[in-house]
């Protein structure tokens, strides 16, 4: 039980690392940052939309460790590059849910105002779908330690403990690194842009940035990816 205890540290550990450094990072933060900036919520509700991504993340994280406790080889199947082909076309239709969630929607969204949940609904479900579509097709440092887990788990709840762990450090870490993020950039925005046409152009390009890259996601995913 310590051992299982110590082993689930140290991948939390990794996994706050990998939260802070990782490759994710660099496709994940700039996607929620201008989402965040354009939808310019308060800072309660930019938190619970990081969240939402980072549980939906989780979640695939854990998903796969139950995958690798219970079957190395079925996690390999399922981790292969040939059945990961309808990911990218599926991160890219969900930026563009985003972008045009931004551009339609133009005032920030509070629970007071009942006629505005079906568009957190919206949102909500578009962010932890993203989380779990990218958390599902894991790049391939992650795919190397869900092998490990493999290795280490001899039943599927072990497996889907160890994977939580690690999500639950990359949860952390991101919470950090893209909440500062979004609070610096944001306060900038706020001070730079003042005028509500200054206000509705920054959203206006926002939008079109989402949208412009889940059109770029989903393009090159059908013209490199090899066929099946």
């Amino acid at each position: 039980m310590f051992n299982t205890a110590l082993t689930g540290l140290q991948i939390f550990g990794i996994g706050f690392t990998f939260g802070i450094a990782g490759p994710c990072i660099f496709f994940c933060t700039p996607v929620l940052v201008t989402y965040l900036l354009g939808r310019k919520d308060r800072w309660r509700e930019a938190l619970r939309d990081i969240l939402t991504f980072l549980i939906g993340r989780l979640l695939a994280y854990t998903l796969l460790g139950a995958l690798a406790g219970l079957s190395g080889s079925v996690l390999r199947r399922f981790i292969n590059p040939s059945a990961a082909v309808l990911i990218g076309p599926l991160s890219g239709a969900v930026c563009i849910i985003l972008g045009i969630l931004v551009l339609v929607y133009k005032e920030p969204v509070t629970c007071a105002c009942g006629s505005t949940s079906g568009r957190k609904i919206y949102g909500y479900g578009s962010l932890f779908a993203l989380g779990f579509i990218l958390g599902i097709s894991p790049c391939a440092p992650l795919a190397v330690l869900l092998l490990e887990i493999a290795l280490m788990s001899k039943s599927l709840f072990e497996g889907a403990s160890y994977a939580f762990c690690f999500g639950l450090g990359t949860l952390f870490s991101g919470l950090l690194v893209i909440g500062a993020l979004a609070g610096i950039i944001g306060g900038l925005v706020t001070r730079l842009v003042k005028s509500k046409t200054a206000t509705a152009a920054f959203r206006i390009a926002c939008a079109v940035f989402l949208v412009l890259l889940g059109a770029w996601l989903i393009l090159t995913s059908t013209l490199f990816t090899p066929k099946i």
